[in-house]
């Protein structure tokens, strides 16, 4: 069975089971088959060059035109065309939005970047919703609120909500804060969330969808709903050039609405990456969120360890477009005095994603002629750099060695912070991936020599310090995730049968505990297993 139409429409993840998928049973929709391959015959608007306007082509569109001399059929009497603008419009409601001038704005608007400043003398289209997704909120076109704006609504209508928001603040917010010292999710964009809708209902998302996973209080369909009002907000913005939502809240809310697809996806063959490819196109629009500061740069972070857990899952290259942050972000750290934990975390994380590109560049994009073995050696000497000049507020407070005798095959590594720890295991899994990398050019016949047996030790120490720091921690979610996408890449090389008992005990606890979906994971690790 193919997705059903009514998810499709709704902008979800259909789970294709039986006659009726569970989303439609929980919301009480009927849900319509889609066509099958012969039968579907559909234009999407921007891709039909009889709809597109005049100008060059937006993001998504289709540059086809259809030539002066275009050769036209007459259709037959067997196509029957229906008119369904009446019964489409019937299930939306018109919210008339009125422009205010830009001195009078909120303090969340005013805080957008230039790009996003719009002429308040234009008129502005009227905001259209679907009914469905209005709910408690349908008052709000009558609301006495200064500023009837598409992220400007009453918030917070009841205690369920506050319970939801609440959740974020206190279990998700320091998940998505593991890099971050200033923790902006955990301070910023629970205090904005009460005057963005968008940030609201993402907030709202993440939490409805991950107690669901962990608690089950909380009834499925919540999070989907919360999940169809942020769509509702966001689709208008990527036909505009200009936007009242800044860029931080945009960038912000896609990253949350990106972890809500991690969680809510079974198996990568669920996880279409929607908001994946959303955040490097609003991302890879403005290079300078990498450097802005702010909760656009915490965003632009989060979208980057979210980019290398998708690579490392499919073993392929950044989504992002790598080669204009990695000049912009060399000259900014080159030109600091005094480089803070912040930034050195986040250099941890950019020589990860630096290497994961490199390894699994299939597309054979050229960053500035780093490629081959002269940017293997620079790639090499800046992990080493990082390793040298690193504060020592990196060190761990304690390490015990491994003690397989007792059971304990992996390190005990005790660090001050999540960010600390996150950052050795990213540079540690960067010095893996590239000595993998070494070693494959190895012939299997020629592993048994002194060189690629070190090469394989050093492999699976870096891998085992990754894991120990995971195991060390009482109760660090980032930790463990990173942990989890390292198997996805390397999980071939851990050989040792006690090492892999206490990793997929690993992997059932972060499922159960977190609600981080790893039984496909799980399976992948077992396959390695059996065959070593």
């Amino acid at each position: 069975m193919r997705g059903c139409l009514t998810c499709r429409l709704r902008h979800l993840k259909c789970d294709k089971s039986g006659s009726k998928c569970l989303r439609c049973q929980r919301s009480g929709r009927e849900c319509v088959p889609a066509p099958g391959k012969s039968e579907e015959v559909s234009f999407r608007h921007g891709q039909n060059p009889s709809l597109r306007g005049k100008g060059p082509p937006r993001y998504g569109e289709s540059d086809l035109a259809f030539p002066d001399d275009q050769v036209w059929v007459e259709t037959t009497s067997e196509f029957d065309f229906k008119d369904e603008t009446d019964q489409t419009a019937a299930e939306y409601y018109v919210v008339p939005v009125a422009r205010q001038q830009s001195a009078s704005r909120s303090p969340s608007e005013g805080r957008s970047t230039p790009s996003s400043a719009v002429d308040s003398s234009m008129a502005t289209p009227n905001l259209v919703i679907p009914c469905s997704q209005l709910g408690s909120r349908s008052n709000s076109a009558t609301s006495h609120s200064s500023t009837p704006t598409p992220d400007n609504q009453p918030k917070l209508t009841n205690i369920n909500e506050a319970y939801l928001l609440r959740h974020f603040q206190k279990h998700l917010a320091p998940w998505l804060d593991a890099c971050d010292p200033l923790r902006h999710f955990s301070t910023d964009v629970v205090e904005r969330a009460t005057t963005s809708s968008l940030l609201l209902y993402a907030c709202l998302a993440v939490s409805a969808c991950h107690l669901s996973r962990t608690t089950n209080t909380i009834p499925a369909d919540l999070e989907d709903m919360y999940h169809e009002r942020c769509i509702s907000i966001m689709l208008p913005v990527l036909d505009k050039s200009e936007s009242e939502i800044g860029i931080d809240l945009l960038i912000s809310s896609t990253v949350m609405l990106r972890f809500f697809e991690q969680v809510s996806s079974c198996n990568p063959s669920n996880d279409h990456q929607r908001h994946l490819l959303a955040g490097s196109v609003y991302i890879s629009a403005h290079v300078d969120c990498a450097i802005s500061g702010g909760l656009a740069t915490a965003s632009f972070w989060l979208f980057v360890i979210q980019d290398i857990q998708f690579a490392l899952t499919y073993q392929k290259c950044l989504r992002l477009t790598f080669a204009p942050f990695d000049d912009v972000l060399r000259r900014w750290w080159v030109a600091k005095p005094v480089l803070s934990d912040g930034d050195w975390t986040n250099r941890a994380i950019w020589l990860l994603a630096e290497t994961v590109d490199f390894c699994w560049n299939v597309s054979g994009r050229n960053y500035g002629g780093r490629l081959g073995s002269v940017g293997e050696m620079a790639l090499r000497q800046r992990i080493l750099e990082w390793e040298v000049g690193r504060p020592d507020s990196f060190a761990p407070l304690h390490v015990s060695p491994p003690d397989r005798a007792r059971g304990k095959p992996f390190p005990v590594a005790w660090f001050t912070s999540c960010w600390h720890a996150s950052a050795i295991q990213h540079v540690c899994l960067a010095k893996a991936l590239m000595l993998i990398r070494e070693l494959e050019g190895w012939q299997p016949s020629m592993r048994h020599l002194e060189q690629p047996v070190r090469l394989k030790n050093e492999i699976i120490e870096n891998l085992y310090f990754i894991f120990g720091i995971a195991l060390s921690a009482d109760d660090d979610p980032p930790l463990r995730i990173t942990a989890s996408h390292v198997l996805r890449a390397c999980g071939s090389w851990i050989d040792d049968p006690l090492a892999q008992n206490l990793i997929f005990d690993l992997l059932q606890r972060i499922e159960r505990e977190n609600g981080w979906p790893l039984a496909h994971v799980r399976e992948k690790v077992v396959g390695y297993w059996r065959r070593i």
